[in-house]
């Protein structure tokens, strides 16, 4: 009986180490191979030219949303960015949809609005089932 335990101790720590020198070996021919060109990625999050960027910023350097009367941070890359509110149809641009052609006009006919009440603003648009619209003051939390 002690035979036989020792034969499946012995068979069981020739699998482990097969397997351990299966793996080994396995990485190192992985490590001999050339390594793989990375070609840098085109920004997808901001489809305008470095100029049209520059001129985004400062239009939104120092301003304040519009809706929510807080100061829109500095835009860094890959953070929420503004956006631009239509005050007369409520329609919300977001930075990525601002149109190229014709910028000074857009900035000129539209307000800027940050990143979150471009979120909020977005969503009631896409979804006006699911907003309710509850305006709230402190003197008369009934409402």
């Amino acid at each position: 009986m002690n035979a036989v335990a020792l034969v499946i101790a012995l068979l069981g720590t020739a699998a482990v180490v097969g397997a351990g020198m299966f793996f080994t070996f396995r990485g190192f021919r992985a490590a001999n191979r050339p390594p793989v060109e990375v070609k840098p990625a085109h920004a997808k999050n901001n489809p305008h030219d470095a100029a049209m960027t520059a001129e985004l910023k400062h239009f939104f350097e120092g301003k304040q949303c519009s809706a929510c009367s807080r100061p829109i941070p500095p835009v860094h890359a890959f953070e929420l960015r503004p956006g631009l509110l239509n005050a007369d149809t409520r329609e919300a641009i977001a930075w990525v949809e601002i149109p190229a052609a014709n910028l000074s006009t857009t900035l000129e006919s539209h307000v800027p609005i940050c990143s979150n009440c471009l979120v909020i603003e977005t969503f009631r648009r896409q979804h006006p089932d699911l907003v309710v619209d509850r305006h709230r003051t402190i003197e008369n939390p009934s409402n």
